[in-house]
């Protein structure tokens, strides 16, 4: 896949200019609520038309203000569920899935729609009209009629946010479907740790700009983007492996890397299995020493690697055995006196963490021809 998108786009008091140029890479664009990115991905989709500019995929011309082209979506091989997206009410669920599939050429057909419905767990939905669906149904749905339109790029605009717990099980699935059918996929976020999920590549939309950063660890060293996007934005991943469950002191115990974490309960994980953890960087405090007496039951040891200045605060990453990420103020880093290669502490209530299971080696083969 090769993506020229060079376009420009006014609504309202908000400008958006692009200039981009994407070859066989999934992409996460990542930005403040409001920054343009849904506007971006309608954009390439075709549900918004830019005033200017030129988009071309493999040669194709989606959109072209000098010739005078303009590719709907429907004949656009792009699969998108994105947060605009308008249905008909009244359609059942069936018939949208009927219809995406059938527009698609028998040649490009590369996933079963009846296995593809089993897995998203949509099969008792069939029936049901699209105005009747609850939104995390209602995205399940979405994304079964993007992948059945056998895309050559994948749009996501943020879907799993409101497909509560089935998330767990959908992000591997995306995984699998994006690296068994070199599948490219743009997935836009407001927080990096959904998008460190799909790609380790990043586009940061800020200021009217989507502005190509490259791997994502770049703009871990950029302090002037990190202020453009806002410091809530960067969230540690965290892999750590269930050790037990303390049912009566409600919390359950993980290791990672000889390092035991105190996460919220989730008693219906089994013993044994992996989890990534995340926190948010403005969830960590750092302490010079192991304090006692304290509420807070995570006492993390590790390294200053890297002190990295941005706007009015500091980004303080530590090796933990993995890079954790921690915001503090310019004051605090002052009178704290951190250097790189102190020995440090990050500590982080237990209800600050959220984990979901890793991806497992469950075959998914089953959904694919």
């Amino acid at each position: 896949m090769l993506l020229e998108m060079h376009i420009s786009m006014r609504r309202g008091n908000f400008d958006l200019t692009t200039d981009l140029s994407i070859h066989d890479e999934s992409m996460g664009l990542i930005g403040r609520s409001g920054a343009g990115k849904s506007t971006l991905l309608g954009l390439l989709a075709g549900t918004l038309m830019p005033e200017s500019g030129r988009i071309v995929l493999d040669g194709k011309i989606l959109f072209d203000s000098g010739k005078g082209i303009m590719v709907p979506r429907e004949q656009r091989p792009i699969g998108a569920v994105l947060q605009d997206d308008r249905w008909q009410s009244d359609e059942t669920v069936k018939d949208g899935l009927f219809v995406a599939y059938e527009r698609t050429l028998k040649k490009r057909r590369t996933l079963k729609p009846k296995r593809l419905i089993e897995f998203l767990d949509i099969g008792h939905l069939l029936g049901q009209p699209m105005g009747h669906l609850s939104a995390g149904e209602l995205q399940r749905v979405l994304l079964a009629k993007a992948l059945l339109k056998s895309p050559v790029l994948l749009l996501l605009d943020d879907p799993l946010a409101s497909m509560g717990y089935f998330a767990n099980a959908v992000s591997p699935f995306l995984k699998r479907v994006r690296s068994e059918l070199n599948l490219p996929l743009f997935y836009a976020s407001h927080t990096l740790g959904d998008i460190v999920q799909f790609s380790d590549k990043i586009v940061v939309v800020a200021d009217g700009r989507a502005i190509p950063v490259g791997l994502i660890t770049e703009l871990l060293q950029n302090g002037e983007l990190i202020q453009k996007i806002g410091l809530g934005l960067i969230e540690n991943n965290i892999p750590a492996r269930v050790t037990a469950h303390d049912i009566l002191d409600g919390c359950t115990l993980a290791k990672t890397y000889g390092i035991e974490l105190v996460l919220p309960l989730r008693g219906d994980l089994p013993l044994g299995s992996w989890v990534t953890v995340s926190i948010p960087a403005n969830e960590i405090a750092l302490s010079r020493t192991y304090l006692s007496g304290i509420s807070i039951q995570n006492q993390v040891k590790g390294q200053v690697c890297a002190l990295i200045p941005y706007g009015n605060g500091m980004l303080v990453q530590i090796d933990c055995g993995k890079t954790w990420l921690a915001g503090i103020t310019l004051r605090a880093c002052r009178d704290m006196n951190l250097q790189e290669g102190d020995t440090i502490y990050c500590l982080a209530k237990t209800q600050a963490f959220s984990y979901c299971p890793q991806e497992s080696p469950d075959d998914l083969s089953r959904l694919f021809n």
